[in-house]
């Protein structure tokens, strides 16, 4: 594995996991109305997840005899609710697609490395997952063009 290329790939992680951090955790403070409560915890806890993927992200960086850099990614400040759950997908996707590189940068020895990328790329996915229901984006039976219907009585 190249030291440093992959230092390089971590970095640019830990800045987008940075910007994950504020942008999560300013929604959770900016979000108001009837949905907060539900709103709210889901911002919260996606920032708590970002600070925790940085912390590994950055100790691995030193492991690696890198310096964690200092910078972060955009930040997209809103307080329209819509609008900050599409920021989020789009930030998860752009945390899935970061992940799915470096992790294609492992070798075959890099055994832990390789199980850490992993290990927060299915995270990242799931929160994507999840956010993709929220915006109701596609269709979720596979091969079928019409949205479910509801059963009543």
């Amino acid at each position: 594995m190249d030291r440093a290329a992959m230092v390089e790939k971590l970095n640019e992680i830990l800045k987008w996991e940075y910007a994950g951090l504020i942008q999560y955790t300013q929604y959770s403070f900016l979000v108001r109305g009837t949905w907060r409560e539900v709103y709210y915890k889901l911002f919260r806890d996606s920032g708590e997840e970002a600070l925790e993927h940085a912390h590994k992200v950055g100790d691995k960086i030193a492991a690696l005899g890198g310096v964690t850099t200092v910078e972060r990614g955009e930040v997209k400040v809103t307080t329209d609710l819509n609008e900050m759950l599409r920021n989020s997908l789009e930030m998860e996707r752009r945390h899935v697609e970061l992940y799915t590189q470096a992790v294609a940068m492992c070798e075959d020895r890099d055994v832990g490395l390789r199980n850490l990328l992993e290990d927060i790329c299915q995270m990242e996915q799931d929160g994507a997952d999840h956010l993709s229901k929220i915006l109701d984006e596609g269709d979720l039976s596979v091969g079928s063009s019409a949205r479910p219907q509801q059963r009543t009585g």
